[in-house]
């Protein structure tokens, strides 16, 4: 896809990215925590994906800021779908979900709603999946009700992106349950090569924001689940992305 054209999320782009990336502490270099009734900041080294998820988010602030002009910097954004579209599993699961909200999905036509929730949904499989492998109680909480992640595509602030999914779920019950079997079928099918760092939610929890708290060199991440359950994990993912999008049954 080409960003060849001011798109509708002109004034939102900004914000909804910034403030997802803001609201998970790891992703910002100093992340406010109170503590005997101050705000300090914790010093917390964002993760490698962290970083490359800002460097998306500020290269989108540059083409804004030209008003779409810096043919560079479009021409950098347009590799990057073009790689998300050629390999949806080169990059984690809340990156490309900030990539469905900054671009694919505000600018898609009711049409490919189907479609577009499809590959929500292998995303959110996938995303849940890590989750449950990799980061505790208080990172998935984190992970759902900070980043909003499995409504994350269709938030953009300015779009009507939320009703538009919401409306297709009840209107169209056939529909959205094709679209969603498809989804956790796709997200399935990628596992044998999905090579992006499935160890990403362990950027987020406690034991992050307390080891920042300590000044601590060599932060303790979240034990993961045994490897011998992940079978069960990835099932429970699907089950539980499944259940959100149809019911809206809460992770």
């Amino acid at each position: 896809m080409k960003l060849c054209s001011k798109p509708i999320f002109v004034s939102a782009l900004l914000v909804c990215c910034c403030a997802g990336v803001q609201s998970a502490g790891p992703a910002t270099a100093a992340t406010p925590a109170k503590a005997a009734n101050h705000t300090v900041l914790l010093d917390i080294k964002p993760d490698p994906w962290q970083v490359r998820r800002k460097q998306v988010i500020d290269l989108v602030a540059v083409i804004q800021k030209s008003d779409y002009k810096d043919q560079a910097a479009k021409e950098k954004f347009d590799k990057i779908l073009a790689n998300f579209d050629k390999d949806f599993v080169s990059i984690t699961p809340m990156e490309a979900m900030d990539l469905q909200r900054i671009y694919y999905v505000p600018l898609s036509k009711p049409v490919e709603m189907e479609s577009n929730l499809g590959v929500v949904v292998a995303l959110a499989a996938l995303g849940w999946y890590d989750a449950l492998r990799f980061a505790d109680a208080s990172g998935r909480a984190e992970i759902q009700d900070n980043e909003s992640f499995f409504l994350r595509a269709f938030t953009a602030p300015g779009s009507k992106s939320l009703d538009d999914v919401v409306a297709f779920l009840k209107d169209k019950p056939l529909e959205a349950a094709r679209a969603v079997k498809t989804g956790t079928d796709a997200a399935r099918t990628v596992l044998t090569r999905v090579h992006y760092d499935t160890q990403w939610p362990a950027s987020y929890g406690l034991l992050r924001s307390q080891c920042a708290l300590q000044q601590e060199q060599n932060c303790k991440r979240p034990v993961p689940l045994a490897q011998d359950q992940w079978p069960a994990a990835f099932e429970e993912a699907v089950a539980t992305t499944t259940r959100y999008y149809r019911d809206n049954s809460k992770p």
